[in-house]
């Protein structure tokens, strides 16, 4: 390697871990939000507030994947189009992702205050019950507070394409502390149960939100905005939308998968059962947003240089941001496997012997695939963030494809067992074919990155390929 591509190479091991760190950080204290919810819930209120929350975050899951479809969709685009050297375009993104989440925060509240009751019959709840009460008080608020969900999760996104994701850090870090304070006071000592929970969550992220979308009419934005500047561009939208259309479906399959799960233990198990999965979820939901922090973080990188076809750049990303994905995973399942009831007693306590051992049972079967897992989620980053969002679909669409039989199968074969074990059977299968396209987009960045002399003693068909990528 030259003496240029090595200088090269560690500039950009320096913007990796520049736009990455920050990032795992803010989505380190903004999974907190539902850690520390988990924790509250679980210590002051119970199986059944665990049980709740559980049953009717399917949900609130959904409302997620709506406004990340849209922060993704506008970070991609803000940031292809910075690549490309075009302000007014990466704009236009930036206003056109405020009229959506506007848009989203008005439609989602009325709707689930008009459907609500059918919602929660249709999640198998039993009406009267106190799962039902808190499960319907949770709902009621957070659906209620869509626009600070859809705000407060886009602001991240569109602060680190602004080139801020210190700034983005310190928000989210704020907000999190925020949410403990007020998550003591209304769930520990005011004993508010869900709708303390609920509440302290958006006030916190509409504190976020506020000073994270104000950002961008002060003189230190890149992508300043003005009142003259806040006019939508309608025929945009679809193609905004269209790119985060995998973070939806990403989304919907966590949902899905929790509906699931939830649906097959009260079948198959028993609300402890329920309690344990939950417990499970919220450790593989910390473990997630460490991933998606490194995936998001490098998501301008990634895009910026997609959009301005560095090719060595671009591989350079992948391959770093892939061995980091790979070697963390691995650390997270040996620390489960080694440590489970350690883990189950952040949030069970040791007072129910049934419950420790539900959660312990849940980490251990349900969670045994969590690095693999983790290669998913990045891998479907990865190619959304390159502009490759057909493959990201047809990733995330197969996963739900292959877990709607292994779900209803599995439980028929080994009960509750069968049911924890969905998950990573899935994982298993998807493995493969997802290794098979991100292996295809590195041999065709690596033809593109080769010499000349090297390119041409390249099969046709792989020459063909990288064209074919340079014209799209």
């Amino acid at each position: 390697m030259s003496a240029y591509f090595t200088l090269r190479q560690r500039a950009m091991t320096r913007r990796f871990w520049g736009y990455a760190f920050p990032s795992i950080l803010a989505m380190l204290v903004s999974g907190a939000y539902y850690l520390v919810d988990g924790i509250f819930v679980g210590h002051y209120v119970g199986a059944a507030g665990l049980a709740g929350i559980n049953l009717v975050y399917p949900v609130i899951m959904v409302l997620i994947g709506l406004a990340a479809m849209i922060a993704m969709g506008a970070a991609t685009a803000i940031s292809f189009q910075q690549g490309a050297k075009n302000t007014r375009l990466a704009r236009q993104a930036l206003v056109n992702a405020f009229w959506l989440v506007l848009l989203l925060g008005i439609l989602a509240p009325l709707l689930l205050h008009h459907w609500r009751t059918d919602i929660l019959l249709a999640l198998g709840i039993e009406q009267g019950s106190e799962i039902w009460q808190q499960a319907g008080d949770y709902l009621y608020w957070i659906g209620g507070g869509t626009l600070l969900l859809a705000s407060n999760l886009a602001v991240p996104y569109l602060l680190r394409n602004d080139g801020r994701p210190a700034l983005a850090m310190i928000l989210v870090s704020s907000g999190a502390i925020l949410n403990i304070v007020l998550n003591y006071l209304m769930v520990g000592l005011w004993g508010l149960g869900l709708t303390g929970t609920a509440q302290a969550t958006l006030i916190s992220e509409g504190v976020v939100s506020l000073l994270g979308l104000g950002y961008f009419f002060t003189p230190y934005a890149k992508l300043r905005l003005s009142l003259r500047h806040l006019v939508p561009h309608l025929p945009a939208m679809p193609r905004l939308l269209f790119t985060g259309l995998p973070s939806l479906i990403a989304q919907f399959n966590l949902g899905l998968l929790l509906l699931l799960h939830n649906s097959q233990l009260m079948v198959h198990g028993s609300v402890k059962d329920l309690a344990g999965f939950t417990v499970a979820g919220y450790t593989e939901a910390v473990f997630i947003v460490i991933l998606q922090g490194l995936a998001f973080g490098i998501q301008p990188l990634v895009s910026q240089a997609a959009g301005a076809r560095r090719h060595r750049d671009l591989k350079f990303l992948m391959e770093m941001g892939l061995k980091i994905t790979l070697i963390y995973g691995l650390a997270v399942w040996l620390l489960i496997q080694l440590l489970p009831q350690p883990l189950a007693m952040l949030y069970t306590g040791s007072q129910d012997p049934e419950l420790m051992a539900a959660a312990v049972r849940s980490l251990t079967l349900n969670l045994g695939a969590i690095p693999l897992e983790g290669i998913i989620m990045f891998g479907i980053v990865l190619l959304q963030s390159m502009a490759r969002t057909k493959q990201a679909l047809l990733i995330s669409t197969a996963k739900t494809l292959l877990l709607l039989p292994l779900i209803v199968l599995l439980p028929l074969w080994w009960g509750r067992d069968g049911v924890l074990l969905a998950q990573p059977a899935t994982v298993l299968l998807l493995t493969l074919p997802l290794c098979w396209l991100l292996w295809r987009e590195w041999r065709r960045l690596k033809l593109a990155c080769a010499p000349l002399s090297q390119r041409r003693s390249q099969p046709i068909s792989a020459r063909q390929g990288v064209l074919a990528r340079r014209a799209g």
